[in-house]
């Protein structure tokens, strides 16, 4: 009985190999790169427009009372 389930697993293993890819999964994998690197530098070329804050925002200031905001 345990001879039998081995050889099952040793089956199951060997079917799980890497193969080499086929040209179809190749041309997905350089699709997939060439979007992936379109994004990336769309991404980068947005952060370039962005503007550059330097000063602190601060959100809830304009709910604050005058009060509140000395006391921080």
């Amino acid at each position: 009985m345990s001879l039998v389930v081995v050889a099952f697993l040793t089956q199951v293993s060997h079917a799980q190999e890497n193969f080499p890819e086929s040209e179809r999964q190749k041309a997905e994998t350089a699709k997939k790169k060439a979007e992936e690197k379109a994004n990336d530098e769309a991404y980068k070329a947005t952060l370039k427009r962005a503007p550059v804050v330097n000063q602190k925002v601060d959100p809830w200031g304009s709910l604050r009372t005058p009060s509140a905001k000395g006391n921080k």
